[in-house]
Formats: C-alpha cells, structure tokens, sequence
C-alpha cells in the first residue's frame, strides 16, 4: 500500500564493492535519522540529494557499518516519494543487517518492483516505461539496451500519446456531429474522419512490424541451422562462434541432439541451434536428436537449410523446400528461411540438381548463398543475409521500444477498431457507430502506456521486477 514505507537492497545479492539500502515512503527521513548517525554528530537533518558520511547503528545502537547516506524529497524522487538511499559496504550479510535496521526503525519489506510500481502509480513513469527499467537490467546486447533507454526516456510514450490526442479529436469531432448534425457537413467531415483513422491505422501497422524484433532484441531471435546429415551444420555454427563448440567428424550422425548457443550479430542477439542431421536410422539416440531437430525446424525465427553440394538432396528436402519455403514466403512476419550450398570447395559431382536447386529458391523467392563453412567462404555474406531476414523494417529509423507480446495484443486490437472504423465510414457516415470504434481504438492505446490498463495487467508488468527496484 503506498501509505506504507517500504524497504530493500537494490544492489544484487553476493558481494561487491558497494551495498545500496533503499527506503521510500513518507517516514523514510524519520527512519533515517533513527539508524543513522552523521560523523559530525548529533541529528542528521540532510539536504536534498547531499552525500552525507557516517554510521549505520541498530535499535540498541550497536555500528553496523560506516556508509553514505542521501535524502531525495517527494516529488523529485524516482518514486514520486521521499526516498532515502544508504551506500554500504558491500558484503551481503552487512546489506541484510542494515535492512533488517530500517524494518525496526518502522519500514517495511519492499514487494518485487515495488518502487518502480510507485514510480508509476504516482505519475513518475507510464506503464511501457516502467518496462523499458526492466528490459534495460535484462539487456542482452548494447542495442537492446539503447533501444530499452529509448523507450525510457519516453519515445514510445510520444508516438502513443500524438496517436491517442488525433483519436481524441475524431471523438470530439464526432460527438459534434451527434449533437449538432443541422451545422455538420457530413460529406466533408467524413472525409476528414477517413484521413485521420487510415493515418492512425499506419502508425499503428508500423508500430505492429516493430513487435517482432522487439522480442528478437529482448530474447534472441531462434535461428536454427538444419540439414541432412553430415552436410556441415555443426562446422558451421563453429565458423561463426569461432570456437570447437560442437563436435564435427567426417563420419554422418555424429551429432546426436540439438546444440544451442549465444551468439551477438551487429548487436541482434541469436540463439543458433545445432540439429541432428534428418535422415532414415535405426539408432534410438540419433532418432531422439532427430526429433529434437524437427521441432527446432518448425519453433525457429529463422531456418538455414544447409544442403552439401556434392550430394543430391533426397526427395524430402526438396518436398520440405516447396512446403515450408511457400508458406515463409507468404508471411513475412513469420519463420524465414535461407538455403546454403555448402562444401564448395569440394569437387562437383553433379551440379544439374544444383542448377534445380536455384531455379526453385528463385521461384519460391528463398536466398540462396553459396559457401564453404570449413574455410569460411561466405560467413561474410550468411551474416548479411541473417541481418536481413531477421530485421525487416521497412524504414531505416532506430526501434523506439522492445515491444513485447502485451504491447502486440494491444495494437491488434487498436488495428482492428481502427480498421472496422474506417470501412464503416467509406460505406457511410453514422457517427454514433463510429465513436465506439475509435473509443476501443483509444482504450487500446491507452492500455499500453498504463492509462487505461487493469490492476491484473499492471501486476502482471510488476511481476517481473527483482527486489529493490
């Protein structure tokens, strides 16, 4: 409850060179002053955002610890309360002590998130912000944490709250044409409507293709490296990570179960995956890995189809080219795939089914690159054309926010309502019909920045956050 004045460590546990003690709430200087004691002595009455030196000392004012201690008044504190900050050395069991200090001087212990949610509930933060704090201490890439600083300091905020102000002028527009329809030029005003939902629902779409790479920044995008076996798969997830990580034999079904690794691409965080080779065996082992490998097949962002340029692909690769690079082909925001020849420092068999072969990658309008992973003939251009398919954004401008699925279910929404408006003003102009669709547009809008969210969806944000922030 915000009447309550909470406390906790907001460094991480273990030990480092400086512990921080957070208090907020409306008793954090009463607190301060009960278990701190200023080298000068007597009371500490602090100014504002001042470092001031002493002793940290329990209720029956044994030292617990020397420390630095800062007071920030209500409202210019991260919470929007009085906060007060002690810096302690920074073992864990003297932290836990100096908390323990401030819970018997009247605090109590702070929930997961809990100042951030104040921060939030008192107007400091609107909800996407509150998640850009936890998206930056999860950050995966320096990208992902420029992006996450983006979204901090308010660019997706901007974008939602010039969205939600054009909505609000179509409502009142509306409500005009309600109340007053004798003065309304309907013919006009409909086509000022028109203008201003197709605008919205544009903002709105791009905001949409964002999604997808927002989780990719925020999770890794799943790329993973199939084939047939022994066509070079693992050689060449050790190519990129410059590393013996998986175990490579000139003998096929060498790998028996998929290998997952973290690998940074220009700052887009991967998780490649390593398959067994798919192919018909006997082997229990090889047939488990096998499976593993087709789940990975069909759970991937990205799949490199690495076929061996000196043997024909048998009829299932050349089914599973037709079927699934068909399907990738006709949604852009879904799986990608990217065929690789590799081995082409081999001597050529046969190359007419390789001649097939880019007859139908072009046909299906699937890259194909040509390589040689043992050497490292064409990494350079794999990792372009890994770029490419990953992040597909139709401008070259910087992501504004690491969009996650909470913000993706409200676009939809906003998308759909603005989409159900504008067809019903092209077949004709009821104002009335018209305001509910803008109002749930506007509602979905408003339930990412917080303003209109509920307390489930807000606990669910606050879920995420470690203690002390």
């Amino acid at each position: 409850m915000l009447g309550n004045t909470i406390a906790a460590i907001a460094t991480p546990p273990g030990n480092g060179g400086i512990g921080i003690i957070r208090i907020s709430g409306t008793q954090a200087l009463p607190i301060l002053q009960r278990i701190f004691q200023p080298q000068k002595g007597g009371q500490l009455h602090p100014e504002p955002r001042r470092l001031y030196l002493g002793q940290v000392h329990d209720a029956a004012g044994a030292v617990l610890d020397q420390a630095l201690a800062v007071y920030m008044p209500s409202p210019h504190s991260y919470t929007g309360e009085d906060v007060v900050e002690l810096q302690c050395h920074g073992g864990y069991l003297v932290c836990r002590e100096i908390l323990a200090a401030a819970v018997q001087a009247g605090a109590q212990l702070a929930e997961p998130g809990e100042f951030t949610s104040r921060a939030f509930i008192n107007g400091k933060l609107s909800l996407d912000q509150a998640e850009a704090v936890i998206d930056i201490i999860e950050a995966k890439s320096a990208e992902a944490l420029k992006i996450s600083e983006r979204q901090l300091a308010g660019s997706l905020q901007q974008q939602l709250a010039a969205m939600a102000d054009a909505l609000l002028d179509v409502l009142a527009q509306l409500e005009l044409a309600v109340d007053y329809p004798e003065e309304t030029d309907e013919l006009e005003l409909q086509q000022q409507i028109l203008a201003r939902l197709t605008a919205a629902q544009a903002q709105v779409q791009a905001l949409l293709r964002q999604t997808r790479e927002g989780r990719f920044y925020r999770e890794g995008a799943l790329v993973a490296i199939v084939g047939p076996a022994n066509a070079g798969k693992s050689t060449l997830l050790n190519a990129l990570l410059q590393v013996e990580r998986a175990i490579v034999t000139p003998q096929a079904g060498t790998t028996r179960d998929t290998v997952e690794e973290y690998y940074l691409l220009d700052g887009l965080p991967l998780r490649l995956v390593d398959t067994a080779g798919i192919r018909e065996t006997s082997d229990i082992v090889e047939q488990a890995g096998i499976e593993r490998s087709k789940q990975a097949l069909t759970q991937a962002d990205l799949v490199l189809l690495m076929l061996d340029a000196s043997q024909q692909p048998d009829d299932f690769w050349w089914e599973l080219l037709r079927t699934e690079c068909t399907e990738a082909a006709a949604n852009s925001q879904g799986r990608q795939f990217l065929v690789l020849l590799n081995k082409l420092d081999l001597p050529e068999e046969n190359a007419a089914w390789q001649v097939q072969l880019r007859e139908l990658c072009q046909e299906l309008a699937v890259p194909l690159l040509e390589l040689a992973a043992l050497c490292g003939q064409g990494l350079p251009e794999l990792k372009r054309a890994i770029s490419k398919a990953l992040l597909q954004r139709q401008s070259g401008e910087p992501l504004s926010a690491l969009l996650n699925d909470r913000h993706k279910a409200a676009l939809l929404a906003a998308e759909q309502a603005l989409s159900g408006a504008a067809e019903a003003a092209q077949m004709g102009f009821d104002a009335a019909m018209l305001s509910i669709d803008v109002q749930t547009a506007w509602q979905a809008l408003a339930e990412i920045s917080g303003q209109a969210a509920s307390e489930e969806i807000i606990n669910r944000v606050f879920e995420r956050f470690c203690l002390g922030k």
